[in-house]
């Protein structure tokens, strides 16, 4: 296994909410001329897309996608990187809250947050390298927050964040 992991959150880091709005807004006034999705949904930000190749290039990290994105599998999203010509490569996605509950790692009425989702596939994964989390929500576990880089959500990931990811791998 690589030692050195991306948790990546998608939605307000690669796809932020002010470009998908905007988009989207471009498509309809062109008439379907410009175009906003693609069969996996909607365009990545360039931009965001290029603060992540910036830390697939300065590290060598892999990623384990933890978005909602992961709902629609492993396979799905390994073809979207690859149809949309994403840098780095998809190794895994975290799992769902029902697979934490059904192993026990969590007990029923307590709550998830992607934090437990994380700590979960690292340790079922016995991983011991260097992680980053990418994720504009802060549902993280307090023992996370220093591995943690929040992008703003209405423009996503920039260099600025690249740079603090790589800090946090690289150390």
């Amino acid at each position: 296994m690589n030692d050195k992991i991306i948790f990546l959150d998608i939605d307000g880091v690669l796809n932020p909410s002010a470009y998908y709005v905007m988009l989207h807004r471009l498509w309809k006034a062109s008439n379907g001329q410009i175009k906003a999705w693609d069969k996996y949904g909607f365009l990545f930000f360039d931009q965001n897309c290029k603060a992540l190749q910036n830390i697939i290039e300065e590290t060598g990290a892999k990623i384990v996608i933890c978005s909602t994105w992961r709902w629609a599998g492993i396979m799905h999203l390994k073809d979207m990187w690859k149809h949309r010509k994403l840098a780095g490569e998809i190794i895994d996605i975290t799992p769902s809250e029902d697979k934490l509950y059904a192993s026990g790692y969590v007990k029923a009425g307590e709550g998830v947050c992607r934090g437990k989702e994380i700590q979960y596939w690292i340790d079922t994964n016995k991983f011991t390298g260097k992680y980053v989390i990418i994720d504009d929500t802060k549902d993280m576990l307090n023992k996370q927050q220093k591995y943690f880089v929040t992008p703003n959500a209405l423009y996503g990931l920039t260099m600025a964040d690249s740079k603090k990811a790589i800090r946090i791998l690289n150390s």
